[in-house]
């Protein structure tokens, strides 16, 4: 009687390979059509978001104001501590910086409506050689209500269908934030 021999579990080497062949075969004609422009819309709301939430807590904990500057040159939002009360972004004054994401524009794509309760664009304000400006006061109430605009390079481009835009839209009375989605047909708060 011969032994009898117990059956191998697991894969060939050769399974294995046309297993990656086809995985890479299917990944080259998949990534080319996906947009990672999404998540760099929404990180860029979050970031404005975030930075106009510190803005707010240091200008009430330090009592004085604190400018929110878009750097959109830079692609930087800059929040400066106003100890001389001018409402000027000095290069004496400190300063912090926030990168925004590669590829993003502070602007509303065309084709786009405005966010409802827009009472001003992005570019309004106190002004700035850098870009667009929030000064967020002591009490903790911006000097305006605003609403600013993302949208990704390729949504700016006139035949370019629009997937990617936001609105971050900030209150006068208490300073605070909510951002909003385009779905495409309408603007929708995000989570």
């Amino acid at each position: 009687m011969s032994p009898v021999r117990p059956h191998r579990r697991g894969f060939s080497m050769i399974e294995l390979l046309l297993v990656i062949a086809i995985i890479g075969i299917t990944a080259t004609f998949v990534l080319p059509r996906v947009r990672f422009d999404n998540t760099r819309v929404d990180t860029a709301a979050r970031t404005i978001d975030l930075v106009l939430m510190a803005a707010q807590r240091d200008a009430v904990s330090r009592q004085h104001n604190v400018l929110v500057v878009f750097d959109t040159s830079a692609g930087m939002l800059r929040t400066v501590w106003d100890a001389n009360q001018n409402q000027s972004a000095e290069d004496t004054e400190r300063e912090r910086l926030s990168p925004l994401p590669d590829q993003i524009v502070v602007a509303r794509p065309p084709g786009v409506s405005a966010l409802a309760g827009d009472s001003t664009s992005a570019l309004a304000g106190v002004p700035d050689t850098r870009g667009p400006m929030l000064l967020v006061q002591r009490s903790g109430s911006t000097d305006r209500a605003a609403t600013f605009y993302l949208t990704t390079v390729r949504s700016m481009l006139p035949d370019e269908e629009v997937r990617e835009a936001r609105a971050v839209q900030v209150s006068r009375a208490t300073g605070r934030s909510a951002w909003y989605s385009w779905t495409g047909s309408q603007w929708k708060r995000a989570p």
